[in-house]
Parts: structure tokens; C-alpha cells; sequence
């Protein structure tokens, strides 16, 4: 398992699309129906940058790539994995 942090950015265009994916995949987070060893662990807005930061718990950095590919939000996306200090 490993911890990630994804900054998605978007273009003022694609926001209402971006906001869509990302209220989809809460709602699959909050009924269970993510892939088996995916959890959301937290989405934070930062609306005045047309951004957000995901922090996600995945089997492997490649497990969660091909997801991302499945999805295909609509933003410009880098994942870093991460260990977590406090």
C-alpha cells in the first residue's frame, strides 16, 4: 500500500467537468465503490487557483496511474508518493 498526493490544476473552462469527476468519485468513496484498495482519504480546493490537492491511499503508484488513465479527469495532474511524518 501507498500513500499519494495528487495536485490537479484546471482551466477556468473545465472547471464545472473537473468538479464533476470529483463529486463522482467522493460519492463512489462514501458508498464503498471505489477498486478494491483505493481509499480517498481527502480533497482540499484551493478555488481561487483552480486546484486541488487529493490525498489517496493506493496497492501500488502503478495500480493508481491506471486508474488515473481510466478516469481521464479533465486536469493537468502530478502524484507524488509520500511518507508521512506526523
Amino acid at each position: 500500500m501507498v500513500s499519494l498526493i495528487v495536485e490537479h490544476r484546471w482551466k477556468g473552462k473545465n472547471q464545472d467537468e473537473a468538479f464533476k469527476v470529483v463529486g463522482s468519485i467522493i460519492d463512489m468513496q462514501k458508498n464503498g465503490k471505489l477498486p478494491a484498495g483505493f481509499t480517498l482519504k481527502s480533497v482540499n480546493v484551493i478555488g481561487d487557483e483552480r486546484m486541488a490537492i487529493c490525498e489517496w491511499e493506493a496497492p501500488s503508484l502503478e495500480d493508481f496511474k491506471s486508474l488515473m488513465e481510466k478516469v481521464n479527469p479533465p486536469t493537468k495532474h502530478e502524484i507524488f508518493a509520500t511518507q508521512k511524518l506526523l
